[in-house]
């Protein structure tokens, strides 16, 4: 399958903020996602 986001374990911080801890995400050629924080 062709996939135009794919990820393993990411994990993202602004200072003392963890916003995203291993985060593994396939989002497949042709399909609609949304990923959405507290601001929107």
């Amino acid at each position: 399958m062709d996939y135009v986001i794919q990820t393993e374990n990411l994990c993202r911080q602004f200072g003392t903020v963890r916003a995203v801890h291993n985060l593994s995400l396939n989002v497949p050629k042709g399909s609609v996602y949304g990923f959405l924080g507290p601001n929107g």
